[in-house]
């Protein structure tokens, strides 16, 4: 019986002691992953995007007390047509360009080759979109009337021209994204609180939105060129053609993607007006917070996981799989508290009293877009990642003509709340193609390395 006794003493005591033991290492485990560069990495550049989601929670409060929704929808008539037009200037310098700048980091010579044709290209694109764009804001009557705000947007373009961060982020330098991003944004902060005092005064918001980043941009800019002591007279002609050349059918792809992202308010505008516009402004950057740090989240991890299942497949899928995983469980969290503290967060916006039960419903309704852009994000790193950039192309092109044409008929049929519906149609269309793409692809690939280990 004693012995026993002292048995079961010894066995509880040595249990004890492993699972103290198991509970050590996981916490020198988790503070080795702390002290990671990966993860110093992920909290410089978070914080940088951390000022980037927080400077509109900043501004459009004031922005609507000052210019009203009237104001604020037109600015954002401005600011997305801009960002439509960026995607023309960066020709899939964030997909291709950080891909091979990634792959071919230690490599001076091809980085400087890569650095210099896609500025060269980039320079060729944006004198063409800036005269395409100035044609197209003064003959169609829609943006004639707004032209001024308008043409004053462009600079957002000539920033995002200039922006390095394309190379930053191949070369995995998350310091000077941060610091790109945290000056453009003091610079435009600062600004409107200075300058914004009536509410005509809306047509400078892009304006001083542009300048920041003209600035930060070109502060990054320097620092690559001196630090690679790359040469501009280096760039090539037939190379920058043949790359925009080669770019063409992708690029086509990002900007119809940008067009679903972006057209929604410039459709609204046209269809319900500024004030509606201004509205779903609101609620866009409530949802925009989440868009952006899904792309925050896509472009910090994307050099590493092309790295990683261009070296092994089960590898970098499974690397993948915890770091998507881990993200959207945490969205998933916070989308939560976004739901239960609506009313909070319309009253910070300046949202009329009278609204905001209205607009509640819409809010809780745009919530759910989140939700399905967390998995196509995420899905879409797989599909560059597999070279299905022809699929992708198509299966953009497709959904982004099919939820336009749905977003019209609704907005006429539903007012505002279409345009939510519409959005969350289109990404739940976007989940369903590319797992069928994917699929077959991933199968194959991995049978092939199983085969030839």
């Amino acid at each position: 019986m004693y012995q026993s006794m002292a048995f079961c003493f010894l066995y509880l005591f040595l249990k004890k002691q492993i699972l103290s033991y198991k509970a050590t290492m996981l916490k020198e485990k988790i503070a080795s992953k702390l002290k990671s560069k990966q993860s110093k990495d992920f909290i410089i550049y978070g914080f940088g995007q951390a000022v980037n989601l927080i400077s509109p929670l900043l501004v459009i409060p004031y922005i609507v007390f000052i210019c009203g929704e009237e104001g604020l929808g037109k600015a954002g008539v401005g600011f997305s047509f801009a960002l439509i037009a960026i995607v023309l200037v960066d020709y899939g310098s964030y997909i291709n360009g950080t891909k091979e700048v990634s792959i071919n980091y230690s490599n001076r010579t091809v980085l400087e080759e890569k650095f210099t044709t896609i500025y060269l290209s980039k320079l060729l694109l944006l004198v063409s979109v800036i005269l395409m764009s100035s044609i197209i804001i003064f003959s169609i009557p829609f943006f004639q009337k707004d032209g001024l705000q308008l043409l004053l947007s462009m600079l957002i373009v000539v920033g995002q021209f200039i922006n390095p961060t394309w190379f930053f982020q191949g070369i995995q330098n998350f310091k000077w994204i941060s610091i790109i991003n945290v000056i453009s944004k003091v610079i435009y902060v600062v600004s409107i609180f200075l300058f914004i005092k009536k509410p005509e005064d809306y047509i400078y918001i892009n304006f001083f939105l542009g300048i920041g980043s003209i600035i930060a941009s070109s502060l990054g800019f320097i620092w690559i060129y001196n630090h690679y002591s790359f040469s501009l007279k280096n760039a090539s002609l037939p190379k920058a053609i043949a790359l925009i050349k080669n770019e063409f059918s992708l690029t086509i792809s990002q900007l119809f993607f940008s067009f679903y992202q972006y057209a929604p308010i410039i459709l609204i505008s046209y269809v319900c007006g500024d004030f509606i516009a201004g509205q779903y402004r609101i609620i866009d950057q409530v949802i925009m917070i989440f868009r952006t740090y899904f792309q925050m989240f896509f472009n910090f991890i994307y050099a590493d996981i092309c790295l990683q299942i261009y070296t092994n497949v089960k590898t970098g899928l499974h690397n993948w799989k915890i770091k998507n995983g881990l993200n959207y469980l945490m969205i998933l969290v916070l989308l939560i508290v976004f739901y239960f503290n609506f009313k909070i967060i319309l009253l910070f916006f300046n949202v009329n009293v009278a609204d905001v039960d209205k607009l509640g419903s819409y809010f809780k309704l745009g919530l759910l877009i989140p939700v399905f852009m967390g998995i196509s994000f995420a899905l879409k790193q797989l599909m560059f990642s597999f070279n299905k950039n022809k699929e992708y192309i198509k299966i953009t092109f497709f959904t982004t003509i099919l939820s336009l044409i749905i977003m019209f008929f609704l907005l006429k049929i539903a007012g505002l709340k279409g345009a939510f519906i519409a959005t969350i149609i289109a990404e739940i269309l976007f989940i369903i193609f590319y797992f069928f793409i994917l699929s077959p692809k991933i199968n194959n690939k991995i049978k092939d390395e199983d085969c030839n280990s």
